[in-house]
């Protein structure tokens, strides 16, 4: 059953979100694409980039991910399947956990399980951007006058959506569309806060991280992909 609902505009491009990453069409079809994992890979990677890391490569297989490791000088490798560490990785994706290590002008390699599936699901060769609360608006800017389609994909956790990815496609959509009213905002803030991803992080003392997402638009990072790869606009 297809999860897609396009919005259309005859002014603007038009603007297909998605509920889970398993709902991109394939082939693949043109335009912008927007991976949003709010918790937490899209976070990471913004927190990454503040970090001053020197870019960021996506994986979705972990003998891969630590091959990188043992080929690149310097790399720094990020991750978690199912919520667990991964034996080999430098750290989880948590940003408070991040902050812990020095990460500047360092190649970062991350894997999640689930935003950086989605990367792969689309394809490393397409025009994607990372979003999440922290950066909705500034993707959003980015992405006006490109006059392309946009594909707003939440990323969903094995094959469900979840309310904090979806929560995430609609603060961008309204930014998109400059119709974020201040009860929308308040309501994707429930959502997120009320998440069962979000309620087991606050029950594990990361209510820190759940606070962090709330600070919409705090970060004007733009990660965007080229050749397969995560630098800034």
């Amino acid at each position: 059953m297809s999860h897609e609902r396009t919005e259309v505009n005859t002014d603007e491009p038009v603007v297909h979100t998605l509920d889970r990453l398993e709902d991109v069409p394939e082939p693949t079809p043109a335009g912008d694409f927007v991976v949003i994992d709010v918790i937490i890979s899209s976070t990471s990677i913004v927190q990454l980039f503040e970090a001053d890391a020197a870019y960021v490569k996506p994986f979705a297989n972990v003998d891969t991910a630590l091959a990188f490791a043992e080929t690149t000088n310097d790399a720094f490798l990020v991750g978690e399947q199912e919520g667990r560490a991964i034996d080999g990785f430098d750290s989880g994706p948590l940003p408070s956990v991040l902050d812990t290590h020095n990460i500047e002008e360092r190649p970062v390699g991350i894997l999640t399980s689930n935003g950086t599936r989605a990367v792969e699901r689309i394809g490393y060769d397409r025009e994607i951007f990372v979003a999440s609360t922290v950066n909705a608006a500034a993707i959003a800017s980015a992405l006006e006058g490109r006059g392309r389609d946009v594909w707003l994909v939440a990323a969903g956790r094995r094959g469900n959506p979840t309310p904090e990815d979806s929560a995430g496609v609609e603060l961008v959509k309204r930014h998109f569309s400059g119709n974020l009213t201040e009860t929308a905002e308040e309501t994707i803030k429930t959502d997120i806060r009320t998440s069962g991803t979000a309620r087991w992080l606050t029950e594990l003392g990361f209510e820190h991280e759940v606070e962090q997402l709330l600070q919409f638009n705090s970060s004007d990072i733009v990660p965007r992909m080229k050749n397969g790869v995560f630098g800034t606009v």
